[in-house]
């Protein structure tokens, strides 16, 4: 669940009250964000995940199959609290800081993605880093064995073993989550080229796919660099955006689409995310995402 404060303008310091703006709770939190833009863009999507045995949790789950995830594999811990992330989101920019309660994402077990990854011939896994990750760690191994392409959106920044990442098909993160795992800070297209090799490098995946904000993505196999612009639009939250961008990318790959268009296609669906306030709210369904992409065309 998010909890999101708009006009958060300033970052206080320890002690100190910041007034900011209007403030709404919205379904969140990565996993659900990825799932729910999968099913809006036309996927066939399970999570795996759990919450806590609470108002927040039964209205995640609702909102997820309202729009179509299979929310079968998502335990209910009696005990602890749904996780929750406070957004603060900052005006001029639209970027934010997040501070994120575990609560019952840190239940997530090992035996319960093992009977998710194994109940289905899964065309791709996407995970993200709010769980434990030992179970990360599992759900690697598992992609390997069953051979099921794994994509990682590498958020939040965690201190992370890469060599247990080694081979998984994509890495995706953003600036800062780049920064956490490589101390390289993105500048400009030469220090972010640097850092995608230092991943590469680092993992051996078959892609590295950085997300760079307002300049767009970066595409990195060993060889080649692929840089994809972002579309210019007026945002307002980014919050989901790297989720959709991430969802987009996922199901036009798995289509059969070209790395590019791909990523074209992902682009847009964030682009539109960023134009709206909330987290999954801001989600586009495919027709808006086509909508746009002819839009951009003429």
């Amino acid at each position: 669940m998010d909890l999101f404060v708009m006009g958060a303008n300033k970052v206080p310091t320890y002690g100190e009250s910041v007034l900011c703006g209007e403030y709404g709770f919205s379904t969140g939190g990565k996993g659900a964000n990825q799932a729910l833009a999968f099913a809006k863009l036309g996927g066939n999507v399970s999570m795996v995940g759990c919450v806590g045995k609470d108002n927040f949790g039964e209205k995640l789950i609702s909102s997820l199959n309202n729009d179509g995830v299979n929310t079968s594999f998502i335990n209910v811990k009696e005990d602890c609290q749904t996780g929750i992330a406070i957004m603060l989101v900052q005006d001029e920019t639209a970027k934010y800081v997040c501070y994120v309660g575990m609560g019952a994402n840190n239940y997530i077990e090992e035996k319960d993605v093992e009977k998710a990854i194994r109940s289905a011939n899964f065309d791709m896994i996407v995970m993200q880093l709010e769980m434990p990750l030992g179970v990360v760690y599992k759900i690697v191994e598992l992609g390997r064995e069953l051979h099921i392409p794994i994509f990682l959106d590498a958020g939040p920044p965690r201190d992370i073993d890469m060599s247990r990442l080694k081979g998984i098909d994509f890495i995706s993160p953003n600036e800062a989550e780049t920064f956490a795992l490589t101390g390289i800070e993105i500048l400009d297209t030469a220090s972010a080229k640097k850092a995608a090799k230092y991943l590469y490098d680092n993992i051996l995946p078959k892609y590295v796919l950085l997300k760079i904000g307002e300049k767009g993505s970066l595409l990195y196999d060993g060889d080649k660099y692929l840089e994809v612009p972002a579309f210019k639009v007026n945002a307002v939250d980014t919050t989901a955006a790297g989720d959709t961008f991430g969802a987009g990318f996922v199901i036009q790959h798995c289509s059969g689409e070209s790395l590019e268009n791909s990523i074209t296609f992902a682009t847009a669906a964030a682009g539109i995310c960023v134009s709206k306030k909330g987290a999954q709210t801001s989600i586009p369904d495919k027709k808006e995402v086509d909508k746009f992409l002819r839009s951009v065309k003429k």
